[in-house]
């Protein structure tokens, strides 16, 4: 099967990418209140204000999931679940790789997070703004390392909590089926049962 018959028979992982940047870009609009805010954060974080936040929170995580029940559905076991995540990598921009990602992935939540930041009012804007921007360009940058890393080990993370999850070995399947397909271990078994398990006779020398 070829790279691009085998892109099309996955899910994308594009969906699930932008879901990610949306939610850190809220955890940028929060943080850079508290840099800006301090303490006088706190009533901000959970009022009426932010609302919509926490709705586009919610609607990011059940997309999520119900991503991850798409890949799950699709897989055949861990192992499949790996090769699966593996190519679905090439949906995302540079294969999620690279400084560039990185850049992509931190400029994007900084700019949403500002966005909302702004949109709604600037509740910040009476305080330090500078410190503000500096705390969400600062919590951008340490997710978008967390989104690179992630990424880069995506299809093995996945594996082994499914393998974790199922209680079988991504190679297992493998072993089984390199050990049926093998011609040394069927005539050992038909041998065997044509003696009914009896070993060979002893050779006698007169």
């Amino acid at each position: 099967m070829s790279r691009a018959a085998a892109r099309a028979s996955v899910p994308s992982l594009l969906p699930a990418y932008l879901c990610l940047v949306a939610l850190g870009s809220i955890v940028a609009h929060l943080a850079s209140e508290f840099f800006a805010m301090g303490s006088d954060a706190d009533s901000l974080a959970l009022s009426p204000r932010h609302l919509y936040l926490g709705l586009i929170a919610v609607a990011c995580v059940c997309a999520l999931v119900w991503r991850g029940a798409a890949f799950w559905r699709a897989s055949r076991g861990a192992h499949d679940l790996k090769r699966m995540l593996n190519v679905a990598l090439d949906s995302l921009p540079w294969r999620g790789r690279g400084a560039a990602f990185f850049a992509l992935t931190a400029s994007l939540q900084l700019a949403f997070g500002l966005t909302t930041l702004f949109g709604e009012g600037c509740a910040f804007c009476g305080h330090d703004l500078a410190v503000g921007i500096i705390g969400a360009l600062l919590t951008s940058v340490v997710l978008a390392l967390a989104g690179r890393a992630i990424a880069r080990r995506l299809p093995s993370i996945a594996a082994a909590i499914a393998t974790l999850l199922l209680g079988v070995s991504p190679d297992a399947g493998r072993a089984v089926a390199r050990q049926a397909a093998s011609p040394a271990a069927t005539i050992d078994f038909i041998w065997f049962t044509q003696l009914y398990n009896r070993p060979p006779p002893s050779l006698s020398i007169a």
